[in-house]
């Protein structure tokens, strides 16, 4: 049996609203911000290095700086192996863990689903995290592509099979 639908209490169905540049960008921003943060603190606490606090010390002295500071720092955040961990660790556990979000996507109302709107595979979160490197390859190419699609894709997600939405 139908129901007749009253016109004076006629519902709206919210259509699924897709991540876009703007916020997705937001987003990294935050993330990235996070996991600086937590990088400088592990990082100082476990090191024994005191050259890395004296590159900070001249940084805020607003002396001038050598080229050697700067290389000590960016040698020292990539040849360390736990800075790279963390951080895909980061981004794959929080983007296939119930909230389907970093916290800087869960801040901004986004979560990472597959083409079905479901919550992503631990081994989906990897591919969408490893595809990124192609997505970045040619220019920042692949994630310019959001720009051009109509469920605001970049390359790794089409890689991934996953969208970005709004909750």
């Amino acid at each position: 049996m139908q129901t007749a639908i009253n016109s004076s209490q006629a519902t709206l169905k919210r259509s699924t609203l897709y991540g876009g540049v703007s916020a997705r960008f937001v987003s990294f921003l935050v993330d990235t911000t996070l996991l600086m943060f937590c990088y400088t603190l592990f990082l100082y606490a476990a090191s024994d290095n005191p050259d890395q606090l004296d590159s900070w010390k001249v940084i805020f002295a607003h002396e001038p700086l050598s080229l050697q500071e700067p290389l000590l720092m960016g040698k020292t955040l990539l040849l360390y192996l736990y800075f790279p961990v963390l951080h895909w660790l980061y981004y794959t556990i929080c983007e296939s863990s119930g909230k389907q979000a970093t916290i800087g996507k869960y801040t901004l109302g986004l979560k990472v689903t597959d083409l079905r709107g479901k919550r992503i595979s631990f081994a989906q979160a990897n591919l969408r995290y490893f595809s990124k490197i192609i997505s970045a390859l040619p220019v920042f190419l692949g994630f310019l592509l959001l720009l051009s699609t109509r469920r605001k894709q970049s390359l790794h997600d089409y890689l991934a099979r996953t969208i970005v939405v709004t909750n």
